[in-house]
This record gives C-alpha cells, structure tokens and sequence, in this order.
C-alpha cells in the first residue's frame, strides 16, 4: 500500500506536469490567425514557430543524456519547468519576431529537461506490465493539455490577446512545480549501478534506439502537425473558428478514454502488436477523410483519429524501456531523444512550407497521414530487430 501511495502522488504530479506542457506547446496554436497577424508570419514561418519548441533537444538531448545522473532527476525537472515559465514571459512581452522566437527557445530548453528526466524518472519506477498503465498516465496529461488549450483559449484571444494562451501555460506551469516539488517517491526500482558497469550502448542497444527514438517521433510529429494545422484547414473548408477548434480538440479530447484502454489492452499478452497496427492503420484512414468527406463529418473523424491514434500510444511510448538496459538508460534516451526532437522540430515547419508551397491547406494533413505510416513501418522492423538480438 505504502508504494501504491508513494506512486499515485507521483503520477499525479507526472500526469498535472504533462498537461502543462501541452498548454505551453499549444500556446501559439491557440493564438492562432491573431498571432500570424501580430507577427506578420507567413504559414512556414508559423510551422517554425511551433517547431522551435523542440529545436534545443535536437542539439542538446544526447550532452544532456551522458550527464543526466550527475544532473539529478528531479531537480532537473523543477529547472526545466522554470525555463518553460520564463520562455512563456519572454514570449508574452515580445514586440517582435526575434523575443518571440527567443520565449520559444527558452520553452525548448526546459521541454528537453522535463521531457528527458520524467521519462527515466516513469521508467525507472515502474517496470514490466506495470510500465503500461504508467506511460498511460504519462502520456494522457499531454493531450488533454493540449486539447483544452485548443478549445477553450482561443475564445479569449480576441478580448485579451494572443498573449493570454501563453500566460494560461505560464500559471499551469507553475501549477506543476509545486505538485512535482512536493510529490516524494516511490523510489527507484532498477537496480543501483555500481561506477566501474560500462555506461558505453551495445551496437543492438543503439539501432534500437535509433528506431524507438524515430517511431516515437514521427507518432508526434503527425499529432502536431494535425492540431496545429487541422483548423485552418476546416476553415478553409467552411467552418468557422469555434467549429473548427472543436473539431480539432476532439482528436486530443478521445484520448482521455483511448490511453487507458489502451494501456490496459496492451497488459494482454499478444494483443499489443496487432492493436498497435490495426489502430494505426485506422487512425490514418480517418486523418486521410478529414479534408475529402464532407465537412459535417469532420467532428466525428476527428473523434475516431484521436481514439485509434491514441490507442496503441503507451506501446509507441515504451519501445525506449525494451531497447536498452537499466544501466544504460540516460544515455540511451540520449540517442532516443534526438531522433524525437529532429522530428518533432522538422514537421510542423515541413508541413508549414507544404502548405505555403502548395498553396493547399490539406497538404499538412496528408503529410501527417504519411509520417504516422511510416512510424508504423518503423514500429514493425523495431519489434523484428527485437526478436532477433543477435541481428547486426
């Protein structure tokens, strides 16, 4: 009982931390058409913008994962969520492009410490079938961010400004120090690793890595892309702002009962895998409809995509704990997380200049069809490469 207290604190601050930082990525999707026009931003220029949280990760995720147990897991998370404050600071009292940006960057730096450690802190704590519900939790605090800062923000930019949606994520984040300051345990569960064990990945360990890092990217590549992106287009089409957001919050909104389904699926032994492609498979038909049915329908695709996309979403999330071991883990998500950030920054802004170079605004939501296939694609050949350990 005792680990079981120790674990839901834990996992509440994990699960409050986690929406927070969906509100500070979605902040300038909420601010929306009245941000562009602040800036004088075209669409690609937007799809940077968005993209930029994650551009610090891309060059400092692997320094940070060969010094991340001298670092301290929890105080480098506490750090991580104060950068996110102040880059939302900076971001509201920009008056140009260049403080916008650097607010953006600041987001980054503090995404890239919160998202590293509270990985290995989740993975760390909780091992084999116990690591499913727990990346549920993990996971699910995301897309709620997000879906609620997607619904209810953007009504209040017209009266208060594009700023507000940054100022909500400045004070959720704060929401989220204290509940992970004062959220104490459960302790580790790996074994302690002693200074004299090679810390160095093994070949298998690397590709492995290389393969989760990249799948995991490309699933939330697709997810970005189609909230930020998905809106404009459904206006495009004739609906208005508030139809169409609500349309798009649906995508996260259907998460709420997909993640701990699909967690709980996933316990089932030898239902993870034909899950985890039949809904994907699922989820990109649904995201491919989205701009050819007819516009009435875009509510409902947009609730299948989210619960298909968000069914097999702990397997994509725990490929990283089967890839390497205990030992190794920091640096392992070092290289993890580089292969997520290069994705994560690279397709809001490729789906930004696909819209501006088409001229289309469908064009980034097949380009999200097409990454979520093919981190299916990446999906299979990591479960191939697993089952055969001795593969170069």
């Amino acid at each position: 009982m005792g680990f079981l207290k120790t674990a839901a604190a834990f996992l509440v601050a994990v699960f409050i931390l986690r929406a927070a930082l969906g509100a500070m990525f979605q902040a300038p999707g909420a601010a929306g058409p009245a941000l562009v026009e602040a800036f004088a931003l075209d669409w690609a220029g937007f799809g940077t913008l968005v993209g930029l949280f994650w551009l610090p990760g891309l060059f400092l995720a692997y320094p940070l994962g060969l010094v991340a147990r001298r670092l301290g897991d929890r105080r480098g998370v506490l750090l991580g969520i104060l950068l996110l404050i102040l880059g939302a600071v900076v971001s509201t009292s920009a008056d140009q492009v260049a403080l916008l940006v650097a607010g953006r960057l600041l987001m980054g730096l503090g995404t890239l410490l919160v998202i590293l450690l509270l990985t290995k802190m989740v993975q760390d704590r909780f091992i084999g079938r116990d690591l499913f519900p727990a990346m549920a939790v993990y996971v699910l605090g995301w897309p709620l961010g997000i879906a609620a800062a997607q619904a209810a923000l953007p009504g209040f930019v017209p009266d208060h400004g594009w700023q507000f949606p940054y100022q909500v994520a400045a004070f959720a984040a704060g929401i989220a120090f204290i509940a992970v300051a004062l959220a104490r345990g459960p302790e580790p569960r790996a074994l302690p690793v002693s200074a004299s064990t090679s810390s160095a990945l093994t070949q298998a360990e690397f590709r492995r890595m290389c393969l989760a890092g990249a799948c995991w990217a490309l699933v939330n590549g697709a997810y970005m892309v189609l909230v930020s992106f998905a809106p404009p287009m459904l206006m495009a089409r004739g609906l208005g702002l508030a139809e169409a957001n609500f349309a798009t919050s649906l995508i996260s909104w259907s998460n709420m009962l997909a993640v701990p389904a699909g967690a709980w699926l996933a316990r089932r032994a030898g239902v993870a895998g034909p899950m985890t492609i039949s809904a994907s498979l699922l989820a990109m038909l649904a995201a491919l409809a989205l701009p050819i049915a007819d516009v009435s329908w875009a509510p409902f695709l947009g609730l299948l995509h989210g619960f298909c996309y968000a069914l097999p979403i702990t397997v994509f999330s725990a490929l990283a704990a089967e890839a390497v071991a205990p030992e190794r883990r920091a640096r392992g998500l070092g290289v993890y997380f580089v292969w997520f950030y290069a994705g994560c920054t690279g397709c809001p802004a490729f789906a930004g200049w696909l819209r501006d170079m088409t001229g289309s605004a469908t064009a980034p939501v097949f380009f999200a069809v097409a990454a979520l296939g093919v981190a299916l694609a990446l999906y299979v050949w990591f479960r191939r490469d697993l089952a055969q350990p001795r593969a170069c």
